[in-house]
Formats: structure tokens, sequence, C-alpha cells
């Protein structure tokens, strides 16, 4: 029942940042910083990326078409994760400047590590 709920905690958590992403203008410049216009439009390629990534787990949550596993979907996830929390917890440290020089939020930090948890969760509960 556990992987059953954090299988559709991650199609929760990924569709709510895949549809900010593409449809909310100011998701970008509110969370990250982005004042610009090309902030509008550097996380639409990515909100459309997450769709894809939602879709297909989905997909392996209903078994649709045959997708009956998945792992390697979630293991691409958790890859990401990892590197999102490095990176972030490395501009947060200061390790490497941000690109407006201002300090980064720990909330940017936070963020990867609560799939990332879920991810853990799910592995340990199989």
């Amino acid at each position: 029942m556990i992987p059953f709920i954090c299988h559709v905690f991650l199609i929760f958590f990924g569709g709510f940042f895949a549809l900010n992403f593409v449809f909310n203008q100011n998701f970008a410049k509110n969370s990250f910083g982005y004042d610009s216009i090309e902030a509008v439009y550097m996380g639409r390629p990515f909100g459309f990326l997450m769709s894809g990534v939602i879709l297909m787990l989905i997909a392996t949550l209903f078994q649709i078409g045959g997708f009956s596993s998945a792992n390697e979907l979630i293991s691409v996830i958790f890859i990401f994760t990892v590197l999102g929390a490095l990176y972030n917890l490395a501009l947060y440290l200061k390790i490497w400047p941000t690109h407006n020089g201002n300090p980064h939020d720990i909330k940017n930090v936070i963020r990867p590590l609560i799939p990332m948890t879920v991810i853990v969760i799910r592995f340990f509960t199989l």
C-alpha cells in the first residue's frame, strides 16, 4: 500500500510543478528569482518534459499499453532530484555564485528532497 501512495504522491507533486512551469508565467520568477521574460520561456520546455514523465507514471500505475514497471522511471527521477538538491545546496552554501548575486533560498534546497524522500520510502517498502 505504501508504494502505491508514494507513486500517487509523485504523480501529484510532479504534476503540480509541471502545470505551474507550463501555464504559470510568474512561477519561475517567484520560485527561482528569474525576473526576465526569458524565465517564462525557460520553464515551459521543462514543464512539458515533466508532463511526459508524469504521463508515464500514470501509464505504469494503471499498466496502460504494456507499461508495468515504474522502477526505471522512478530511478531517473531520483537521480534528477539528487543532482538538483546538490546544485541548490552548492548555490545556498555559496560554493557556486547565483545568476544575480542574490542569496539562494533554502526552499529551493528542500524542494528536491521531498520527492527524493518519497522515492527512498518507496524503495524500502517494496
